[in-house]
């Protein structure tokens, strides 16, 4: 008979593969825990936000009453918002979820809360809202991850990172596919993905849209005339925009309201009416769209204009090494600015067929196979800091390490336990880890464990100890 140790161990190997380094990292200590039981469960819990890095599961069979495990599901991702904490995951299994969602539970800096499909696109989230602001997901904390979702419905949008209030900050939509919605022909359309603003875009910043597939996004008979719908849509300052697919939608990423320092980077978009438009205007009114960034996309056929800038645009928004082709490839900025390096060639897709069936990587011989532009580069390259909001320059990290015992016998533990400042991502010996936290450690040798601290632009720092055994 299978131990409870050994189910565990089982759900850990199989999270990890779905979270990759980050989880691996976690569950390999969890690993070493498991193997003696006189641990106490409470050692391995991070130290910021008391998160508890559970695991957690939602599935289209399961119930609310439940526990919340694999073999015992909750039914719906809106229970789920109830009960997770900081540094836990939501892994919602295969089938069909009917109903709009509020997440309103929040995350914190390195523990976000994160929503996932437990096999991508194979948890289908059917909205069945409608009119102006209705959503599938809408956001209200901070720190959440919606990840590897089918969404679609009757809904004016399928996710809204900053649904209301003024803390839904520092979310991220990754790896979503939101197709065949039909928005409003009014002024509130609608859009597949979108940072939203909260209320009134006050203090709401750094949410972001990357590697998603959006297709099929229109407005009801085709609007003539009226407010078309948007693929994906930047409201508010410092967000990144990168490495989405977006076909036949209006705009097909669109920035304005507060947008500002946002970084278009790296996107692929196919048969849209106005592929990239970059501006601010109307409601919190004043804002002006600057030090924003339109970087190595691939714009393919747009019926209307390649890329624009509307409303209130600064002179330091930068366009370099785009390519466009096919149908209008006209790019029309203000303020005297010019694109740079703009490319007017066949791209040259794997199979371009306009649908989400197509293969929209590049041939060998495109010559869009430029080196990739990496994201931490991009939230960089935006001109004013994304942390200190002042000047472009280095933001300098500091890592911190200390240890419970740094000398033990072989077979006893210690604690590690870590804090940073001023950083996006911290690693220990090579893994990521939050940005602080502590793990306990049964070094079989004598070991460094070593604390790297990684800035928003980039800059490094470190602290190290060593835990001595003794035979």
């Amino acid at each position: 008979m299978q131990s409870r140790c050994d189910v565990v161990l089982g759900q850990l190997k199989f999270v990890s593969l779905l979270f990759g380094a980050s989880f691996s990292f976690w569950a390999m200590w969890q690993l070493r825990y498991c193997a003696r039981p006189d641990t106490h469960p409470q050692a391995n819990a991070a130290t910021q936000g008391e998160s508890s890095s559970a695991v957690h599961y939602v599935g289209s069979t399961g119930d609310d009453a439940n526990e919340g495990s694999v073999s015992r599901p909750w039914a719906t991702i809106q229970h789920a918002d109830t009960v997770a904490k900081p540094g836990d995951a939501v892994i919602v299994l295969d089938g069909i979820y009917r109903g709009d969602v509020v997440l309103a539970s929040s995350g914190t800096p390195g523990q976000p809360i994160t929503y996932k499909a437990q096999n991508k696109w194979n948890a289908k989230l059917v909205g069945t809202g409608s009119g102006a602001g209705s959503t599938v997901i809408g956001v209200n904390g901070g720190y959440i991850v919606i990840q590897d979702f089918d969404i679609t419905g009757s809904n004016a949008n399928g996710i809204i990172l900053a649904y209301s209030g003024s803390i839904a900050s520092h979310n991220q939509a990754i790896g979503n596919y939101v197709h065949d919605m039909i928005v409003p022909c009014n002024s509130d359309s609608g859009t597949a993905i979108e940072t939203g603003g909260g209320d009134n875009y006050s203090g709401i910043s750094h949410n972001d849209m990357i590697g998603n597939l959006v297709v099929d996004i229109t407005p009801y008979g085709g609007c003539p005339g009226g407010h078309q719908a948007s693929g994906l849509f930047a409201e508010i300052p410092y967000s990144v925009i990168a490495d989405n697919i977006v076909i036949n939608a209006g705009y097909g990423i669109q920035s304005w309201h507060a947008a500002s320092n946002v970084a278009i980077v790296g996107n692929t978009l196919v048969n849209n009416l106005r592929s990239i438009t970059v501006g601010a205007g109307d409601s919190p009114y004043g804002i002006t769209n600057d030090y924003s960034l339109v970087q190595q996309n691939i714009v393919y056929n747009s019926a209307s204009t390649a890329i624009a800038e509307t409303g209130n645009t600064g002179s330091h928004n930068k366009y370099i090494d785009n390519l466009v082709y096919g149908g209008d490839i006209s790019i029309r900025l203000k303020n005297g600015l010019q694109a740079t390096g703009t490319i007017n060639a066949d791209p040259k897709f794997v199979n371009n067929t306009g649908t989400a069936a197509g293969n929209y990587g590049l041939q060998a011989d495109s010559p869009a196979r430029w080196k990739r532009l990496p994201l931490n580069e991009a939230r960089t390259a935006v001109g004013a800091n994304l942390v200190t909001q002042t000047t472009m320059g280095a933001v300098v990290p500091a890592a911190g390490v200390r240890v419970s015992a740094s000398s033990i016998r072989s077979g006893q533990s210690s604690v590690i336990t870590w804090t940073t400042k001023n950083a996006v991502k911290a690693t220990l010996n090579g893994e990521a880890v939050p940005l602080n936290g502590s793990v306990t450690v049964y070094p079989a040798v004598t070991t460094t464990y070593k604390v790297v601290a990684n800035s928003v632009t980039g800059a490094t720092d470190w602290g190290s100890v060593t835990v001595s055994v003794r035979q």
